[in-house]
Formats: C-alpha cells, structure tokens, sequence
C-alpha cells in the first residue's frame, strides 16, 4: 500500500446517480473521515461514507429532498438526497451548522479520498477494519 499523503483537491464535483443533481465544492475538504454511526451507515448504503466541508463552499443544483433526522447530539440532522433516484447527497447536522459531510462515492473522481480520521468506531461492523494511522474517535470529532 502507498503511504504517501494524499493532496485534497481544492475543488470536487459530483452529483447523483440519475444526474438530476449535480454540485460543486469550491473549497479544499476540511477532512476526509469515515463515520461508522447508525444513522450514516443506513443512508450511504454502507458501512461508512464521508467527506467533511465548509457547508459555504458547496453549489447545489437540481431538485432535492431532505430526510429530517435527529442526530447523536439531540439536534436535527438533514440528509439530502434526489429525490428521483434516491441517492444519498449530504448530511448537514444543526449541531455544527458550518459544516456538512458530502457522501464520497457521489464525489466524480474521488481517488484521493483517504480517511484520515474515524467516528462513532464503536459501532464500526465487525468485518470493517481501522484505518492505519487514522485518529479513531467514540464519537463527533471536535472541528
């Protein structure tokens, strides 16, 4: 495995599955993460699934929909996604309203995705190992 840093792009695009929605983020990633929690997993379809960014840097366009959700902190979570084809978009929790996490397989070339950080890995699945050299966290990293 290469072990070289990876260089976050200072720009992404990405959208849907249908192609109903596109967006671009005009900002490096604040962090490239995993999050393990059981409402993140349902939604990406998968185990884990995240990048963290500026909720300013993104540019959304297409007809959404917003599944309201309540995260770990209490406070509303809203998971986007297209409503034509259902793909998940974004999670944009009230608990930290500068940010929001944008699912990594939606990302059109994400090659350089490489978490650096875990959440919630207590609840990480059995079969999933860690990240080397990724900081592990019980929970929300302070951002």
């Amino acid at each position: 495995m290469n072990e070289e840093v990876r260089a976050l792009p200072e720009k992404l695009a990405g959208g849907c599955m249908c192609g109903a929605v596109r967006y671009r983020i005009s900002g490096v990633p604040i962090v490239a993460a995993l999050c393990h929690c059981d409402r993140c997993r349902p939604q990406s379809g998968s185990a884990f699934s995240t990048v963290i960014i500026k909720r300013s840097t993104i540019t959304l366009e297409g007809e959404t929909a917003v599944f309201e959700d309540i995260g770990s902190s209490g406070l509303p979570v809203a998971r986007r996604y297209c409503p034509r084809c259902c793909s998940p978009l974004t999670t944009e929790p009230d608990a930290a309203p500068e940010v929001m996490m944008v699912k990594a397989g939606g990302i059109d070339s994400n090659e350089w995705f490489h978490p650096v950080m875990e959440l919630f890995v207590g609840r990480r699945r059995p079969w999933v190992t860690p990240v080397p050299g990724a900081q592990q966290f019980e929970g929300n990293p302070p951002l």
